[in-house]
């Protein structure tokens, strides 16, 4: 009897692990999407300013207004800004990089994945904007 058990046992240790390992791989997989889009951030585009962090920051806002379709979801402490473009949750950022100078960061995802396109039409729409409001002010 014990022989029995114990036989059965081994036999059903022995058919869970191939479940098991690729139970093992999916969990792998699955975190192997989560850190290249959190840790890797391949898709951000940064640019450092000649202008400073207040002027770059509406200058942002009043960019993605109107890029976006839906209201902006606009954090005036963090200078955070989160928008829809083109289907894709864009999100810039607007730091002060040095005196009267600022960086700013922009990266998007759509379904989950990276989008660069959209972030690099939404980092060089920001830019042309701020070099035209820049070269039309007294």
């Amino acid at each position: 009897m014990r022989n029995s058990n114990f036989a059965s046992l081994l036999l059903t240790s022995l058919l869970l692990v191939p479940v098991a390992s690729s139970c093992a791989a999916v969990v792998a997989v699955g975190a192997g999407v989560l850190v290249g889009q959190q840790v890797l951030d391949d898709n951000v585009y940064v640019g450092q300013l000649s202008t400073d962090a207040s002027r770059s920051w509406a200058q942002t806002k009043t960019t993605l207004s109107h890029m976006s379709t839906k209201p902006i979801d606009a954090n005036n402490e963090l200078r955070r800004a989160i928008a829809e473009v083109d289907g894709a949750k864009c999100t810039v950022v607007v730091e002060t990089y040095d005196l009267n100078r600022s960086q700013i960061r922009v990266s998007a995802t759509k379904y989950g994945f990276s989008a660069s396109e959209t972030a690099r039409v939404v980092f060089e729409r920001i830019t042309q904007d701020l070099d035209r409001s820049t070269n039309t002010k007294p």
